[in-house]
């Protein structure tokens, strides 16, 4: 009779120590009173179930978890920022590459004006070079800015590139956790 009850309880440890491995439900409810429930079971008047979570503590390995998921997303997302950074750099050397031109014609304009007032004689013709003259020096300063700028601009373009194609190998090798972020300024 005492190697039954041994039995049973080495049966019943064995039942208590499964349960929690084995699936099961988590139910959401709210009470008359409005209080919300979380519960393993289900309330008497099963229409106040608002949701039912179904759930295993065994791990499906085919598929992968959030966790093994997440720098796959991140190197994404980045990947997706720095292509968007990238064609606003590209729009913006564009931009600069047309103002330095026009710069360029307005300066040139300018300077056959000067030559021409230089020419004539007059306080008209002289106060008309130097407001040209004047004209000029902004025109000048604004040039030597855009230059400037398109030259920042290239080396962001070229680091944005850079950062990309680390982006690009980590999303290349997603089982290579060593490398998986990329160099930041």
């Amino acid at each position: 009779m005492t190697s039954f009850f041994w039995i049973l309880q080495a049966f019943l440890c064995c039942v208590v120590l499964m349960a929690p491995a084995s699936a099961g439900e988590i139910y959401t409810w709210t009470d008359k009173n409005g209080n919300i429930h979380i519960t393993d079971r289900p309330p008497k008047d099963s229409s106040q179930v608002e949701s039912v979570i179904r759930y295993s503590n065994s791990p499906d390995t085919k598929t992968p978890t959030a966790s093994s998921l997440q720098p796959n997303r991140v190197d994404t997302q980045q990947k997706a920022k720095l292509n968007k950074q990238l064609r606003r750099l590209k729009e913006r050397k564009t931009l600069l590459e047309k103002f330095i031109a026009e710069n360029q014609v307005n300066i040139a304009a300018a300077e056959k004006e000067v030559a021409i007032y230089h020419k004539r004689s007059g306080s008209y013709a002289r106060r008309n070079e130097k407001l040209i003259e004047r004209q000029m020096v902004v025109l000048k300063d604004n040039l030597t800015t855009y230059e400037s700028d398109l030259r920042y601009v290239d080396e962001d373009i070229v680091e944005t590139r850079q950062l990309l194609e680390t982006v690009d190998q980590n999303l290349q090798r997603p089982g290579d956790e060593s490398d998986k972020t990329a160099p930041t300024k």
